[in-house]
């Protein structure tokens, strides 16, 4: 059974991941090189983190962080119209490249271009990314252009990836992923 979203009484924030307590998800990584799992010891905060390890080159790598389970329907997902950003916590770790963001909703069908957001570049949000250590990203929802089909009430997936130029070898640690209502900043 799915366990439910926890989310703060104010209701400016949903969490639906912290290693914790949110902590239901399945997942995917591609290509074989690449893996996708929870690891225990190396968190943001508290015990666990999300790994995305991979070892390849020239070819795209990417995995996805669906925290309801692979299910169909229009009633499954995480309704984030009164929210304003989704914000995570990052760690690399070697050799990595350019990584993108973006969103899945959960309708009838899954993993159909209709039902994602648009991409974008992690480095627009958060810029030392790369640097090994902890950095917060908070993208605003307003820059995921929601294109037709999309349904901001039953967001269910995040999906990260990237298209390397050469070899990487290296991970990706994943805390702390939420929705969160933030004051917008002008210009």
């Amino acid at each position: 059974p799915v366990k439910p979203l926890s989310a703060e009484p104010s209701g400016t924030r949903v969490v639906v991941w912290d290693g914790e307590k949110a902590n239901s998800f399945g997942g995917w990584a591609n290509p074989p090189t690449s893996s996708y799992a929870p690891i225990a010891g190396d968190a943001h905060s508290g015990t666990n983190a999300l790994e995305f390890k991979f070892n390849d080159e020239n070819i795209w790598v990417g995995c996805g962080f669906h925290w309801l389970g692979w299910k169909t329907g229009t009633d499954i997902g995480t309704d984030v119209r009164g929210m304003t950003h989704l914000t995570f916590w990052i760690k690399a770790k070697g050799v990595t490249g350019d990584l993108d963001a973006q969103l899945l909703c959960n309708g009838d069908v899954l993993d159909t271009p209709e039902h994602h957001t648009a991409k974008v570049q992690i480095a627009k949000y958060c810029p030392k990314f790369r640097d090994g250590q902890w950095h917060e990203v908070a993208i605003p929802l307003a820059d995921l252009t929601q294109p037709e089909g999309f349904d901001p009430r039953i967001v269910s997936q995040l999906d990260l990836g990237f298209m390397p130029e050469g070899r990487v070898k290296g991970s990706f640690l994943i805390d702390d992923i939420a929705f969160e209502s933030r004051a917008v900043k002008k210009g």
